[in-house]
């Protein structure tokens, strides 16, 4: 089994990726830099499937057809300079010791061959967030950055591969997402409201899980040191 481990993002690398982005698409939301604040990590253990390729075209004036799923057309065809290749997936697993209900994400250079980025929503049992994603290219190596607001609280998290696609069978990818929180007590308040008007039994069984990070936390800073 293939594991990738991405225990955090550097800081200027974080803001080389922001500042390319803005660059590329004007007035597109950019992630706050945690660096400032404290900044409480949640331990995230994630299983992705096979990606899947597909591409839109668009026309000479730029009007783009819907996305189409299926082979990109060969070099050399009249339209190959028009198509737009995007990258769909789907993420299972657990985010701050809490399982992953369900998680898709979707991503595709933009005008450069070195950049772009993309958008994904991901739930678990304790809350949901939509989010936006950066991509980087350097030579064979593709990072994504995921970013977006969770139970509250700003929370980012890197995804990294070798080629364009992230996933196939196997895949595995753990780390540490840094998020708002201030504290775990912060964490576990969060999710505590979040779970209030759930049913009794279920409610005590993601608080418990989620009362695990600390420990996954710990485990992990261990581990890769």
């Amino acid at each position: 089994m293939r594991r990738v481990c991405t225990s955090r993002v550097g800081r200027l690398g974080a803001t080389w990726v922001a500042v390319l982005a803005l660059a590329l698409a004007p007035g597109a939301l950019l992630p706050v830099p945690l660096g400032a604040q404290p900044s409480y990590p949640l331990y995230f253990n994630f299983k992705i499937p096979l990606v899947l390729p597909g591409f839109s075209v668009a026309d000479p004036n730029g009007i783009k057809t819907p996305p189409i799923g299926g082979i990109l057309p060969p070099p050399g065809s009249p339209n190959d300079q028009n198509v737009q290749t995007f990258y769909s997936g789907t993420i299972a697993g657990t985010l701050g010791g809490v399982n992953i209900k369900t998680g898709k994400f979707r991503y595709g250079l933009g005008a450069s061959k070195s950049a772009g980025g993309g958008t994904f929503s991901l739930t678990t049992d304790a809350g949901s967030t939509d989010g936006q994603i950066l991509l980087t290219v350097n030579g064979d190596r593709t990072t994504l950055l995921f970013f977006g607001v969770y139970l509250g609280a700003r929370i980012e998290f890197t995804l990294v591969a070798n080629g364009m696609v992230i996933g196939g069978e196997g895949y595995a990818a753990n780390g540490l997402a840094p998020t708002g929180f201030a504290s775990h007590d912060a964490y576990m308040a969060a999710v505590q409201k979040a779970v209030a008007s759930t049913q009794d039994a279920l409610r005590q069984q993601i608080i418990s899980a989620a009362d695990t990070n600390q420990r996954l936390v710990r485990d992990y800073q261990q581990h890769s040191h």
